[in-house]
């Protein structure tokens, strides 16, 4: 344990100017309940709190409280970033009891608070501090599907005039080991990249094709308990395998998708196979206005169908 936090010295810490940190929850989604944080919290004695620091973003909001306990040789963050708001005020209670033997208060930006918190979950994967999995395959990202998909995604934001500015905030579902994910930096683009697969997150942050900042393990068909309106455009390469008898599993993360773009926001989604296009239109048809075409450079099983729209007013 203490050589895996030893390597965890990152933005939160550096953000906070504290030495090595950690998070209570086991992953990123239970930062949503934050039931162990509030259990924990309510376990605090003062007696037992050596230092403490009341975090607070650009809007004066509490968002965190970082604490050392006299017998641990770490600091324990405990944070409501992205809590519900039940439990927020939970939090929030429970914070203002807390008291310790020297306490200051730091200021952060959320953002960047956010990406901390976010980069935490990832390096703890690697550090199999949150995986166990025993990643012994070789790494396997066909350069000649990446070149096809630049060509693709060429061709989309151009006709979509969708910007790689870094003001362009971007999603991708379903990213796996990042795989289409390289396609998507060698052009610009640097989403937020999610998939339900640890493993294979796992997998792309230790090939650093996944950027840790960048890549979350989360259920997709969640997203909207997760973010708002907020992406300007949602990528999904091979979104599926979209045949009838899976379709109910992935219509709810399809159906998540509109909820977490802003108005006029564009989708892109690959798939292996004509009918799979038919189904994704089913679903969608009343949330896009789209186009759907074969992709002819594809040599293979991937990206052979493109599924390109924008969403409805």
């Amino acid at each position: 344990m203490k050589e895996e936090v030893d390597q965890m010295k990152m933005e939160l810490s550096n953000l906070l100017a504290i030495d090595n940190s950690m998070l209570v929850e086991e992953s990123y989604a239970g930062q949503k309940w934050i039931g162990r944080t509030l259990e924990y919290m309510g376990n605090v004695k003062e007696e037992d709190v050596l230092e403490l620091v009341r975090i607070y973003d650009e809007r004066n909001e509490l968002i965190g409280i970082a604490l050392r306990d006299k017998d641990l040789d770490f600091w324990i963050i405990f944070t409501d970033v992205i809590a519900d708001k039940v439990r927020k005020e939970d939090f929030e209670a429970l914070a203002h009891k807390i008291k310790g033997a020297q306490e200051r208060v730091v200021e952060v930006k959320r953002e960047k608070y956010h990406d901390g918190v976010i980069e935490f979950y990832s390096v703890g994967l690697v550090n199999r501090l949150f995986c166990d999995c025993d990643l012994k395959e070789e790494s396997f990202y066909p350069r000649e599907r990446i070149e096809v998909l630049k060509k693709v995604l060429s061709e989309f934001l151009r006709e979509y005039s969708v910007e790689t500015a870094e003001t362009t905030k971007a999603l991708e579902i379903g990213c796996g080991n990042g795989g289409a994910t390289i396609a998507l930096h060698e052009s610009g683009i640097f989403p937020l990249a999610i998939d339900i697969n640890r493993c294979e997150i796992c997998k792309g942050l230790e090939e650093g094709v996944l950027k840790p900042k960048k890549s979350i393990v989360l259920d997709c068909s969640l997203l909207s308990a997760f973010f708002g309106k907020e992406f300007d455009v949602v990528f999904g390469f091979m979104v599926g395998k979209l045949t009838p008898f899976e379709r109910f599993t992935w219509e709810k993360v399809l159906k998540a998708v509109p909820k977490v773009l802003k108005s006029k926001g564009k989708v892109l989604f690959t798939v292996s196979n004509e009918e799979e296009t038919g189904i994704l239109n089913e679903i969608l048809q009343d949330e896009f206005e789209a186009v759907i075409k074969e992709n002819k450079e594809s040599k293979g099983y991937f990206d052979q169908w493109l599924y390109m729209g924008e969403l409805r007013d």
